[in-house]
This record gives C-alpha cells, structure tokens and sequence, in this order.
C-alpha cells in the first residue's frame, strides 16, 4: 500500500513539474516576395500609415498569405524590397524622391485561443546613412476591419534598430473575441543616400501557448489517494 500511494504522490508531482509555456514560432519562413503596386500618396511607408492602406494593400480577399514588396507605380515610382532565402533577411533600398519602399506580410495564425501571449520582433540594420523607418502590426476582425497592435518610426540613425513588442492582454483577448486570425505586418523605408539599403532580419511573432489547468486530473488523483487512506483506515 506505501509503495501504491508513493507511486501515486509522485505522478502528482511530476503532473505539476510538466506544466510549462510553450514558445511557438508563428511568423512563416521567407520562401519568396511578391510585387504588389498600391497608391497610398507615400503614407504606407511613413508613420502616417492607415488601415485602409494595409487593407487595400495586402488584405483582398484573393491575395494569399505570404511576403510582398511595393513596386513601381505610376508616378509613386515606389521602391521593391528583395529577400535572401539563406539568411532569411528582408533588404529595404534607399530610393530618394520616392513614396519610399515596403516590405509587408499576410499572414494566419491558426486556433488563436490557444495562445496566451504574442511577441513580434525584428531587428533593421540600416546603412551609415539611412532614411526614416517604420513598422506597424495589425490584426483583421470578422467584420473584415484591420485594428491596430503597434507601430513605431525612426529617423536618419546608423545603429541597428531593435523592436520588441508584447501584445497586451487586452489586445490578445479582443483577437480572440473579434479576429478572424489574419495578422499584417508592413515594414517601410523613405528617403536616405541612394544605393544604399536596409536588412531587417530576425522577423519574429511568437506565441505562447496557453497551459491547460491540471486541475481535473490532479483532483482525480487525489481523490483516489484519499479514497484508499480511508479504505485502508477502515
């Protein structure tokens, strides 16, 4: 009977010690990008960038998920981004007298209830003279709206630019509430020395999956102990 409830006290325990969070990488692998013209009158590169510019950009029904750049437009005359597969890095040229250039993705994150946290990052390497960068991240609702998570913008600066951003509580329980899974990234550069160009690399949205309580199995197990306590008491 001691060996029994030995055995027994110890599954609980190792029950408690194999609860962990799992990090699950949710961003895809760059496998290529795609060129897809918008006229935005520059504001998809810059920081006055809107959801109607990432909708209209990148959120069609039609248009796959995946990587996709800004190209010529008409007198936009918008730059393309380029990717190198091996590395995975996004290259952002410098194209003075442009709308500037974007690098943008469509993406779906599957079963988004099972997830208790989101953390996109990235880090841009920029030229010695760089031209103003921004990024910006936002989440489609059933209703097909785009809501912003984050943005952010930096000027003419040589030092690599690290971005971290923890989805907030609020944000990741409205996804689950009102999204419908699709998540948009856009990435943009405007001005700075022409021929020189920008690496993003270390593109990142993480997920932590949620921990399911272990509660239902460890009141069984406990309840079969005390159930053969009393038994062996009686």
């Amino acid at each position: 009977m001691k060996k029994i409830l030995c055995t027994l006290c110890l599954g609980l325990v190792s029950l408690a010690a194999s609860v962990s969070a799992a990090t699950i990488e949710l961003m895809p692998e760059i496998t290529a990008i795609t060129g897809q013209g918008y006229n935005s009158a520059g504001r998809l590169a810059n920081n006055n960038i809107t959801a109607a510019d990432v909708k209209a950009w990148l959120g069609p029904a039609g248009r796959a998920d995946g990587w996709y750049t800004t190209t010529g437009n008409g007198d936009m005359r918008w730059g393309s981004a380029s990717v190198n597969t091996a590395n995975q890095t996004i290259s952002l040229p410098n194209m003075p007298g442009t709308a500037g250039v974007c690098a943008g993705l469509k993406m779906t994150i599957e079963n988004i209830q099972a997830y208790s946290g989101l953390t996109f990052s990235f880090s841009l390497t920029p030229p010695g003279t760089g031209p103003t960068y921004t990024y910006s991240v936002w989440y489609e609702t059933t209703d097909g709206d785009l809501v912003e998570l984050c943005r952010g913008s930096r000027g003419n600066n040589a030092s690599q630019w690290n971005v971290s951003y923890d989805v907030t509580d609020e944000q990741l329980a409205a996804m689950k509430e009102n999204g419908n899974g699709k998540v948009y990234t856009v990435i943009g550069s405007s001005g700075g020395t022409n021929g020189n160009s920008g690496t993003i690399r270390d593109i990142s949205l993480e997920g932590t999956l949620a921990v399911p309580e272990p509660a239902t199995a460890s009141l069984s197990l406990l309840g079969l102990v005390a159930l053969m306590l009393r038994r062996r008491r009686v």
